[in-house]
């Protein structure tokens, strides 16, 4: 979702933190990013709808996120083509697939926080 400061003991630290003007931060940027081209997400005008749109529309980013409470609903990136995932219904329950399938068929378990990238494996 943008630029961010990572520590330099990774993979054993995780840690990270937001990249506010150009230092690390725990305050987060007052612009929503696009999660795959990390461009500014736009919220639309009220009489178009309630959603954000990538400002690089007009390069080519389609990305349209709903507008929850405010904020750009979450979004994740398609781990096999970088595309990204949509929670769908399947015959077993929900689960995330990718947006440009059947091009990329990746699935991934659904979980109370988003899609489960552990089990993913390309």
């Amino acid at each position: 979702m943008g630029p961010f400061w990572g520590c330099t003991g990774y993979p054993q630290c995780t840690t990270t933190l937001n990249d506010l003007h150009g230092a690390p931060s725990t305050d987060i940027d007052e612009h929503y990013r696009c999660p795959i081209c990390t461009r500014r997400l736009v919220r639309a005008d009220k009489g178009k709808g309630n959603y954000w749109f990538c400002s690089g529309y007009s390069k080519g980013c389609k990305v349209r996120l709903a507008d929850k409470a405010g904020k750009p609903e979450s979004a994740y990136r398609c781990p096999g083509c970088g595309n990204l995932l949509v929670r769908r219904e399947g015959k077993n329950g929900p689960f995330w697939g990718c947006s440009d399938y059947p091009n990329c068929k990746t699935s991934l378990k659904d979980t109370a926080k988003g899609p489960d990238f552990d089990l993913f494996t390309a």
